[in-house]
């Protein structure tokens, strides 16, 4: 009942005195390099007569999200969102993170708080001597490849404030300006969004929690270690027939989300040097830091 109460208050959170500032200031300092052109700084001009009126369309479910325009670099390409947009999804992502925490496994590193990927290797560093066998994989063209039911089936679990709920879908099924095409998504979560780290960790909770009671540590399972950052994670075991039983159940995962390994697996004996380990997590580090 105490959780259902909690839930149920989400959408006031969100649109709250303390959360709104403290999302404004994020953006303030996010953006502080923008163009004098750039909308930020209306957003920053007309704060005190936004504000209020923003409140009242988070409460009232009136709130809508505004299509994205694509930005094309030379080595890659971002989902622009509207300041005030950005603004709403970082309210959001603080009072969602704060609220989903307590589910979330601690085996996975890359949320604030979990101690990033340097507490990632030294988990795994620790655990070498003792498990000779090594599964490492990552999920092919993760945030594209997300399926926004089964991430919403997911958020439902733990989630049932329809006004959040709303707001979740429309940070999904957005509209992306593209030179005046406009592109309807329908599958996958935005890059440089301050919300989809915390979308990205909670759709593969499934794999932490057939992992978790499978791999065991103390009080039972194989008894094998694992640790995740995003959608990378590595799995040691003692022996080959343990590390099986493990691939076999992240196989099963992966079928249910309707996702796929990448081409990059590791399968190992002995265990690679810790070097590569570190590596293996770094290839999605720097860009899983939100930055618009």
């Amino acid at each position: 009942m105490g959780g259902d109460i909690i839930s149920l208050m989400l959408s006031d959170r969100i649109a709250s005195d303390n959360v709104l500032d403290a999302a404004y200031s994020w953006l303030c300092e996010k953006r502080s390099h923008y163009h004098f052109n750039g909308d930020v700084w209306q957003v920053r001009r007309w704060w005190h007569e936004k504000k209020p009126l923003l409140q009242q369309q988070l409460r009232d479910g009136s709130f809508q999200f505004r299509e994205l325009r694509l930005i094309r670099g030379e080595e890659r390409q971002i989902e622009w969102w509207s300041s005030l947009d950005a603004l709403v999804l970082k309210a959001m992502s603080i009072v969602l993170t704060e609220h989903l925490k307590p589910i979330l496994s601690e085996r996975c590193f890359h949320l604030a708080g979990s101690g990033g990927m340097k507490a990632a290797v030294r988990e795994v560093a620790a655990n070498l001597e003792e498990n000779q066998f090594v599964f490492r994989t990552d999920v092919k063209g993760y945030y594209a490849s997300i399926n926004h039911h089964i991430l919403m089936e997911i958020v439902g679990l733990y989630v049932q404030d329809e006004a959040v709920l709303a707001l979740l879908w429309g940070y999904l099924r957005h509209y992306v300006s593209d030179g005046g095409k406009f592109i309807d998504i329908t599958q996958g979560i935005s890059l440089g969004c301050p919300l989809s780290p915390l979308m990205g960790a909670l759709f593969l909770k499934p794999l932490d929690d057939r992992l978790a009671p499978r791999l065991g540590g103390a009080g039972g399972g194989l008894g094998c270690f694992y640790a995740r950052f995003m959608d990378d994670w590595v799995i040691l075991a003692p022996t080959r027939w343990k590390l099986r039983k493990a691939i076999k159940a992240v196989n099963e995962v992966m079928a249910e989300l309707r996702v796929e390994k990448s081409g990059k697996v590791w399968e190992s004996l002995p265990a690679p040097p810790l070097r590569t380990v570190r590596d293996c997590f770094q290839s999605h580090g720097s860009s899983l830091i939100s930055s618009f």
